[in-house]
């Protein structure tokens, strides 16, 4: 079997399943005593076992078996988590992201993880706590839990009888493999993932590990609580190959109880009753109701399932034919209006809203929600807090705002230079908070929302705030602002200097309180996204970075307007409002035009200074078309000659050499072929 035409898929599943088990490891962090979610750490973690092995990387599988090992005391109760365990365990996730990232560049997968391996060890034995007394005890498996001599301990039987008294079915499976089967562990591996697909194992005989080293004859049993049906169950192993047979008893309480109290002899017997006493009576009203649970169960599952993982580049290709597509649907509407024939006209108006809802669903196909990139952060920020002996709050808002899926894969690293630099900076360590009349705990906001045609990031914190007498003070030591010149810098301008590539070193970090590491490398990254980013920052209460970036849609709707023989869109997302206005209400305010807008007085921008155009000339006119534009929360009038209409356009990058143009953010080609610029509000508003 090629496994290479498999590689792709098992890095996205394995990618899927360190996620959840980092998110799964914060939340138990958080609340220790949750069993539930060690099933769930235990699950993904199984299940990563399991495609490891089969794709044949045999560290990763082994150092996920290690760790799945502590987990499975962990969830049986006979062990309970600490500090020790929580950071050995979130080692194993770093060694296994290292692993996968390397089978990513085109590696082995392989690396050193023996020192973890041998912690995890030392923790399923016990041994780690006489190291490092640490408070936590792990019980022998045959004293404390499993004191009745039964083949369930106190656990298992706690757990399967609460299920059965809430209605769940609880099963016990006996499976046959035949005698000429050779691959017995891979059988019960499949069996087991039948189960898992239906249901929940609570024990197995022999035990998971014993299995996966073949140590057993040619059965095993298992207890399982499941959603469906007994035959079902039966139907679904049998088409496993090499099994010869499969039994399954539904168990009710009296079962479980010579289960867990009586000797393994007499389990046959009382299964064997109670299950025909099971069998025999009428559906009871538990029964109906779990039935209709189990209906919605799988309707649910079957939506879960309707999703399909797509190449990028599938979609890119299929963006760039939309985007021609629609440039010839532009040109047929402009000549269907010259030529006016009614049946050309109809056909072309059905063929817009075709065309407008398939572009609906493109775009909406390479829509991310930065989710998928904030979700790494709180383990990170967790890790520094630790490391820095500092309490902090991570907030999260907005993970839900969709980005481009090209912008999502670029945007991770400028955010966590940001984060880092916001808690190794600026938030204070725990005595200087006090000290500072704070609370010990600083919180770092991270949001994300929707703006005009960008979307918005922002990561906010209440440390101390940048000092801008010494940062003003070294930019004039390195040279990048003259003396002269420094009393006119306002203080958003002087907190802009940290971007400066002379501030990225050790040495002037030391000076500054820290401010600036890295700082150019994360403003030149979101540039060349076509972003921006801006700091704000009061000293002694906190400091905001704020990054914009584009959609990057590739299609945007417009408003076209003229400039004497040039013709300019603007994003419909970015106005407002658009008017005409006499001359004579212009105000002038410290010498620059303004205009009363909704008992607010908003600047008047005048496009033909601005672009320097020589075809049309404002001063002229006794009035004025004006479009009100926002950013955020920030509005602007740019003056205009004429309004040519609503329109959808094909953004198209301006290429390298005309990339730094100040207030244009690319150029589409409308429907007569010719060329317009699209002006980027955001860049007109200060």
């Amino acid at each position: 079997m090629d496994m290479n035409a498999y590689l792709s898929m098992f890095i996205d599943e394995s990618n899927d399943h360190l996620q959840a088990l980092n998110d799964n490891l914060m939340r138990l962090e958080n609340d220790p005593e949750d069993i539930s979610i060690v099933q769930d750490i235990f699950r993904s973690a199984h299940t990563l076992k399991g495609m490891s092995a089969t794709m044949g990387y045999e560290d990763l599988a082994s150092l996920t078996h290690e760790m799945e090992n502590v987990l499975d005391l962990v969830r049986n109760n006979k062990l309970k988590m600490d500090s020790f365990i929580f950071d050995t365990l979130f080692k194993g996730l770093d060694a296994l992201e290292k692993m996968v990232q390397d089978i990513v560049e085109g590696g082995t997968g392989k690396a050193d993880v023996s020192a973890i391996v041998a912690d995890l060890v030392k923790i399923v034995k016990g041994d780690y706590a006489t190291d490092t007394s640490a408070t936590a005890s792990v019980t022998s498996a045959s004293g404390k839990t499993n004191n009745s001599g039964g083949i369930l301990d106190q656990f298992q039987s706690s757990v399967l009888k609460q299920s059965i008294e809430s209605g769940h079915q609880v099963f016990y499976v006996k499976v046959t493999l035949t005698e000429s089967c050779v691959l017995k562990a891979a059988r019960s591996y499949m069996v087991f993932d039948v189960l898992e697909n239906s249901g929940e194992i609570v024990k197995s005989e022999p035990s998971v590990e014993e299995l996966e080293q073949e140590k057993f004859d040619r059965s095993f049993t298992v207890f399982t609580i499941s959603q469906i049906s007994s035959d079902e169950i039966v139907s679904k192993i049998n088409k496993i190959s090499e099994i010869e047979s499969v039994e399954v008893s539904l168990l009710d309480e009296d079962s479980l109880a010579a289960l867990s109290y009586s000797d393994t002899p007499t389990t046959k017997n009382s299964l064997s009753e109670s299950t025909e006493l099971t069998s025999s009576k009428a559906p009871s009203p538990v029964a109906q109701v779990d039935e209709k649970k189990n209906v919605k169960q799988g309707s649910q599952a079957a939506v879960a399932n309707r999703t399909i993982r797509v190449d990028i580049e599938r979609l890119d290709s299929l963006m760039n034919l939309f985007s021609e597509m629609l440039i010839d649907r532009v040109r047929l509407e402009q000549l269907a209006s010259e030529i006016k024939r009614n049946d050309l006209s109809e056909t072309i108006e059905h063929m817009a809203r075709v065309s407008s809802d398939l572009q609906n669903i493109v775009l909406k196909l390479r829509m991310v929600p930065v989710d998928t990139v904030f979700n790494r952060f709180p383990r990170m920020i967790r890790d520094l807090a630790k490391s820095m002996d500092k309490k902090i709050d991570l907030v999260i808002t907005g993970a839900d705002t969709e980005l481009d899926r090209t912008v999502i894969d670029e945007i991770g690293d400028p955010l966590v230079h940001l984060l880092r630099n916001s808690v190794d900076h600026g938030i204070e360590t725990t005595s200087e908070r006090i000290a500072a009349g704070k609370s010990e705990t600083g919180t770092v906001h991270l949001r994300a929302f929707h703006s005009g045609n960008h979307v918005f990031i922002e990561v906010e914190e209440d440390g101390k705030g940048i000092n801008k007498d010494k940062i003003l003070e070294k930019a004039i030591s390195k040279g990048i602002v003259k003396p002269e010149d420094a009393s006119k810098l306002s203080d958003d301008e002087i907190h802009m200097l940290i971007f400066a590539a002379g501030f990225s070193t050790a040495d002037v970090i030391s000076d500054i309180s820290g401010r600036g590491v890295g700082l150019d490398v994360v403003r030149t990254k979101i540039t060349s996204l076509g972003g921006n980013v801006a700091v704000t920052s009061v000293q002694g209460k906190g400091t905001k970075f704020s990054v914009q970036l584009p959609l990057t849609l590739s299609i945007i709707s417009a408003m076209l307007i003229k400039l004497g023989d040039e013709k300019y869109a603007v994003p419909l997302s970015s106005i407002v409002e658009t008017a005409i206005i006499p001359k004579s209400s212009i105000l002038s305010v410290h010498g620059n035009p303004m205009i009363k807008f909704r008992n607010a007085v908003i600047p008047l921008i005048s496009l033909s200074n601005l672009f320097d155009s020589t075809s049309f000339n404002e001063q002229l006119e006794d009035e004025h078309e004006i479009i009100v534009i926002h950013k955020g929360e920030k509005w602007a009038a740019i003056i205009i000659d004429e309004f040519i209409g609503q329109s959808e356009i094909v953004l198209k990058s301006l290429g390298k050499y005309m990339k730094n143009i100040s207030g244009i953010s690319g150029a589409t080609i409308l429907g007569d072929g010719q060329v317009a610029l699209i002006i980027d509000p955001n860049a007109l508003i200060k």
